[in-house]
């Protein structure tokens, strides 16, 4: 398996989609192709590490779960699945509805191994789609893309940035970007690694190279995930992963001032989804034990300027 921490970020989430959509009976988001871009070494080395994982994230139910398929299930379940694949409906559900209202370009930030543009039967022909990320990630994915044998489809652009180096600006303009067309943009899985001024000169330069009236979904962390007496046990075993991994959860919203915070980077707060809305949404009646993920909210902003 790659060593670089951004191609090995890529494949486990990659991995999460693909395990939802072959083991669920009534997938939250079905990413079909996810499981296809994955080598069955890596799907077993992925795989056996989420199952050892389950005394961690509860060492009750590391007793009781016997057999390997159980504690993967429950540990994707419970830890893993619910907040990836429900950002990505909601990212996408959002998408196309924007697609009926004439929009024509797609920019994923930190796009990793996201498949939709293997996935567009219900895009229009002329439709773009512009994956940003770092040059290591896009470099293993488009090699990955060439070992499985698939074609990189003519209206998919990857725009290789490097933030700390790189002008998004330039990259996108670069690669054929229309700051004429409506554009929508998705950040998932970012906004709570980020330095809070790094996300406004980002939300910034978006609205800068935009048309107003187009969109930019993200998800974020509350203000209460980062207090030890507010915060759930799942969301601190998460931060402790993620801070022995090199990558700690560093920023998190209040979710009413939100509004506020943005309004110097020319962006309105359309839509802002709390953890009950995201339960009701996507996760009610359901029998797989799987829920919204405790302080994670969803936002949809839209250009203003």
């Amino acid at each position: 398996m790659e060593s670089n921490k951004e191609s090995l970020t890529a494949l486990v989430s990659c991995f999460a989609r693909g395990y939802h959509a072959s083991n669920s009976n009534q997938p939250v988001f079905n990413d079909f192709i996810a499981d296809s871009l994955l080598k069955e070494e890596e799907k077993r080395l992925i795989a056996a590490n989420w199952a050892d994982a389950i005394a961690f994230f509860d060492s009750e139910k590391g007793e009781s779960k016997k057999t390997f398929a159980e504690k993967l299930q429950w540990v994707m379940n419970n830890q893993t699945v619910p907040q990836l694949v429900s950002r990505a409906r909601y990212a996408e559900d959002g998408l196309m509805s924007a697609v009926e209202r004439g929009f024509k370009q797609y920019v994923i930030l930190g796009a990793g191994f996201d498949t939709i543009a293997l996935r567009q039967e219900n895009l229009p022909e002329d439709f773009m789609i512009f994956e940003v990320d770092h040059p290591a990630t896009q470099a293993f994915k488009k090699q990955r893309f060439q070992e499985m044998g698939i074609d990189i489809p003519i209206n998919l652009k990857f725009v290789p940035v490097d933030f700390k180096q790189d002008s998004l600006h330039d990259e996108l303009m670069k690669s054929g970007y229309d700051k004429g067309e409506y554009s929508y943009f998705s950040l998932l899985g970012v906004t709570m690694y980020l330095e809070k001024q790094d996300f406004y000169q980002l939300l910034s330069t978006v609205s800068d190279i935009s048309k107003k009236g187009s969109s930019f979904i993200f998800d974020y962390l509350d203000d209460t995930a980062f207090n030890e007496k507010t915060a759930s046990m799942k969301l601190i075993k998460m931060r402790q992963i993620t801070a022995q991994i090199g990558e700690p959860m560093i920023t998190s919203f209040d979710p009413f001032e939100l509004d506020r915070e943005l309004q110097d980077c020319h962006m309105l707060l359309y839509e802002n989804l709390s953890p009950d809305n995201i339960e009701e949404m996507y996760f009610a009646d359901r029998e797989d034990g799987m829920h919204a993920f405790d302080h994670f909210h969803f936002a949809h902003l839209v250009v203003h300027k």
